[in-house]
């Protein structure tokens, strides 16, 4: 037995309400991850910027031939062992 003809023009409205509101939150999450993307390239292309600002400036990350390993710095709180 079949479903009378307005029960099943009342199922097919639902259906398309219920299709409308998630097209409706696919549009709205899609235009959040578009801002959020886009945000997201502005804050590296500034990362990158300040990077090479900062490589030009100093020359870049790099070892000291007089101090290969550098060097511990001056702590006056610590006591030597010996003493």
């Amino acid at each position: 037995m079949t479903a009378p003809s307005f029960i099943r023009r009342w199922r097919t409205r639902l259906s398309d309400a219920q299709a409308n509101r998630l097209r409706v939150q696919l549009a709205t999450a899609e235009a959040r991850n578009r801002s959020l993307e886009r945000r997201l390239a502005d804050l590296q292309a500034a990362n990158e910027g300040a990077y090479r600002e900062l490589f030009a400036h100093t020359g870049g990350p790099r070892f000291a031939p007089d101090q290969p390993f550098g060097r511990a710095p001056a702590d006056s709180t610590r006591t030597s062992a010996g003493a």
